[in-house]
């Protein structure tokens, strides 16, 4: 764990605020610390999710993650991983779907960073992405990205919409989505922003790469409609299918993937 990181948490000191989820209150202890270096309360997290005990599998595993910044060695990334990922497990059982979500961006950067990939990871990651599908983000979005930045991640947001097989259609529940989102980045009035649209790994690259902007442009479209100002700010990219969240051949992976992200280019 970084320096910023450990300062990050210690400046997590309070109740985090009910009106607004980001990644520092994702990662915010609720009790005061439980004793034990960060191994033995790692393990004893695991023992308290096999027995169902989520409140406290999540105070072990925070402070758990709170004990890493004071370990050394090639071990600490891998078990920083792991403590992320089952905090963003217990997150989702208790229905704390917010804090789940910004612990999978965690979770999602700590894997990319490590350059590993465990298979146990890779099912939590799914498992969180698919839970936090209908994650309403009415959270303000600029203080969110910037605490994002905090914990190393960079300011990108998957929005949950969930294209049809070579559809650029936007359903009812993701045009309720952009409608917040839109809302939230003409408050926050940000300088530049990417809306880059991917698709799942079937078909060919050239037409995956221009369904992937037709996607974006799509989205881009329907901001600039719900909200005026945002012309001129907003900018569609197309990856295609090069950018895979889940890099699996099945159903659940491909509809995963068929997203749009949106990065946040900070005010100078």
């Amino acid at each position: 764990m970084s320096r910023l990181v450990a300062i990050a948490l210690m400046l997590c000191v309070g109740v985090p605020s009910a009106a607004r989820a980001s990644c520092d209150d994702a990662f915010r202890g609720m009790s005061a610390p439980d004793a034990g270096d960060a191994v033995s309360l790692y393990q004893a997290a695991l023992s308290a999710m096999r027995a169902d005990q989520m409140d406290r599998a999540e105070s072990l595993l925070l402070s758990s993650y709170a004990k890493i910044g004071g370990l050394t060695g090639p071990g600490r990334p891998v078990l920083e991983i792991q403590v992320i990922a089952r905090l963003a497990e217990v997150a989702v059982q208790r229905r704390k779907l917010e804090d789940a979500y910004f612990r999978m961006l965690v979770l999602r950067t700590r894997v990319e960073q490590s350059g590993a990939r465990p298979a146990w990871v890779d099912k939590v990651l799914r498992y969180v992405d698919a839970a936090t599908t209908e994650v309403p983000f009415n959270i303000r979005i600029e203080p969110q990205y910037r605490s994002c930045r905090a914990f190393g991640v960079a300011p990108r947001l998957a929005i949950r919409i969930l294209f049809d097989t070579d559809s650029v259609i936007i359903d009812d529940a993701a045009r309720a989505q952009l409608s917040r989102v839109a809302a939230n980045l003409a408050a926050d009035r940000p300088n530049k922003v990417i809306v880059r649209g991917h698709t799942d790994a079937r078909g060919t690259d050239e037409h995956n790469l221009a369904l992937s902007l037709r996607r974006a442009n799509v989205v881009v479209a329907l901001l600039t409609v719900l909200q005026p100002s945002l012309a001129g700010h907003l900018v569609a990219e197309g990856a295609g299918k090069r950018e895979p969240l889940y890099p699996a051949d099945d159903d659940e992976a491909y509809r995963l993937n068929r997203r749009v992200e949106f990065s946040l280019v900070a005010r100078q």
